[in-house]
């Protein structure tokens, strides 16, 4: 009896169940008031009324209370049943109407999650995807595109005339409210390719497109099952499987950030040739000199590191050279360095869907704002550490400013938003001139790794000190070098050298992002 009540209030007669239980409640109620009020209290005592009324009274009060009682049992402890949550949940928002939630679609229709049998929500790709469409669960609530498209996929918002309109046709029936689907820019096809990519490893690739900001993959592993969300928020691992490393992982940068200052440098003229010595660059004041990493590769190697001497711009890019940068972020003013900072939005949060509470959002990075009291540090912010923190999305959207030309392009899930916020940060010349860098460091530098000649891939490691392990790994490229141009960044958490950790990853999903035409090799056709 307990499960067919259970199905009665959780299956597909969910909406006539409780249509059943109202109308019930409706006759009892009024059933008892005409017997036990209308003909008078002392007609009842003096037994005007016949036995069989009698008992008919006592039955519809009977009815009421055990309505009443059932009501408030589910009231009180409902919380703690699934299956009335599940229930709540899906009907809670309409409560007069079956409500059928919409589903969430990639950019090519592909299904990300949808409703199944007995109410429960279906993701095709579970764990690849989990952290950006989310979940809906009786007892962990909503979150990522669940929670911020929840209106859209309920269908409950619409305006008051309309919820009228749909009570005043259906009071009776109770048509089904069909919640809208809706579609997103993520490429089913690469986010699941990018999550295995990772190979379980702790870390986070971004996949986005540099001329638009439309995100094709937003991967953080290691993830777990959307369906059963709380199994993970149970567990004490120190590998955080609910955190999104994408969006929410906040880390030193690394080499990656002089993509960074090699676009303040080129844009505002400064380009000197310095010499770089094995001993490497001590600022004043300071106790330990920046030394290029070649000079611990040698030590370890029971060799001696002779530097590379004067080098520029370029050849520093190419080579990442510690030496150069230090040197180079002198040169910058401070005010000017903060300028830059502000353009590339690196201090500033971004709405990927939705609004309000419930949206999709990445939080800020942190850079220190520069002044009189700590200009030095701009040594440290220069090679990527020191006090900065930042997220895979920060590198990804500095990259792209390299890519498309020199602009900020605001990221976006929301595959129906209108063209994104653009914001000029470097010139088109500057751009394009730290673009023929960053392929030549994939050409002959620290990022061979990730080489595809036929892509033309543009890109650059970055390896950052971790106090607490090994260091963590990065890679940052697009590709290819004709448009439309995919911007790819790969971190992998105590992965060490980024040629080592990263790039293979990031190669590997280039690699597959031709397979599949969302970029195109030189001379061929996109999809």
């Amino acid at each position: 009896m307990l499960e067919v009540l259970k199905t009665w209030m959780t299956g597909p007669w969910a909406g006539k169940t409780m249509l059943a239980l109202r109308v019930s409640f409706f006759v009892f109620f009024s059933l008892s008031a005409l017997l036990l009020l209308l003909p008078g209290r002392d007609t009842i005592r003096r037994g005007a009324i016949g036995r069989p009324q009698r008992l008919l009274a006592i039955i519809a009060a009977m009815g009421f209370v055990a309505i009443a009682a059932f009501q408030a049992r589910w009231q009180v402890f409902g919380a703690s049943n699934p299956d009335l949550m599940r229930f709540v949940r899906r009907h809670n928002v309409r409560p007069d109407v079956d409500v059928r939630r919409g589903s969430i679609l990639d950019r090519n229709g592909s299904v990300l999650a949808i409703d199944g049998e007995g109410g429960v929500r279906r993701q095709p790709l579970m764990a690849a995807a989990a952290h950006v469409v989310g979940y809906i669960d009786p007892m962990a609530g909503l979150a990522g595109l669940e929670k911020a498209a929840d209106d859209i996929l309920t269908g409950s918002g619409t305006t008051p005339l309309e919820d009228l309109k749909r009570l005043g046709r259906g009071i009776l029936s109770l048509p089904p409210v069909e919640g809208t689907d809706i579609r997103v820019t993520i490429d089913a096809r690469l986010q699941r390719f990018a999550f295995n990519a990772l190979d379980g490893r702790r870390g986070a690739v971004v996949a986005l497109d540099a001329d638009t900001g439309e995100i094709f993959a937003l991967v953080s592993s290691p993830s777990f099952n959307p369906l059963r969300p709380l199994d993970a928020s149970s567990s004490h691992s120190s590998s955080a499987p609910l955190l999104n490393r994408a969006l929410q992982g906040r880390y030193p940068p690394g080499s990656t950030f002089k993509v960074a200052m090699a676009l303040m440098a080129a844009d505002l003229g400064i380009a000197p040739v310095l010499n770089c010595p094995a001993e490497g660059y001590r600022a004043e004041g300071e106790s330990r000199p920046i030394r290029d990493s070649e000079y611990y590769s040698y030590a370890r190697e029971g060799r001696t590191w002779r530097g590379f001497g004067k080098i520029g711009l370029s050849e520093a890019l190419i080579h990442s050279s510690n030496v150069y940068f230090a040197q180079l972020s002198r040169r910058i003013p401070a005010e000017h360095f903060n300028t830059y900072i502000d353009r590339l939005g690196v201090n500033e949060a971004h709405t990927l869907y939705g609004s309000g509470k419930s949206a999709v959002v990445a939080p800020a990075g942190s850079v220190p704002v520069l002044d009189a009291t700590n200009a030095k540090s701009i040594i440290q912010l220069a090679i990527g550490q020191g006090r900065m923190l930042v997220t895979p999305l920060d590198v990804a959207l500095w990259t792209a400013v390299a890519a498309n030309g020199g602009e900020f392009v605001a990221p976006t899930l929301d595959l129906a938003s209108p063209g994104q916020a653009r914001r000029r940060v470097v010139s088109h010349q500057a751009a394009s001139n730290v673009s023929y860098m960053m392929r030549a460091a994939v050409k002959s530098g620290t990022g061979r790794a990730a080489d595809i000649p036929s892509l033309g891939v543009c890109g650059k490691t970055g390896t950052a000190q971790n106090p607490g392990g090994e260091d963590h790994s990065w890679f940052t490229c697009f590709a290819s070098q004709a448009k439309p141009r995919l911007v790819v960044t790969v971190l992998v958490e105590n992965g060490g050298y980024g040629s080592k950790g990263a790039a293979p990853v990031a190669r590997k999903i280039l690699e597959e992002a031709a397979r599949l035409q969302i970029i195109k090799a030189e001379g061929g056709a996109a999809k």
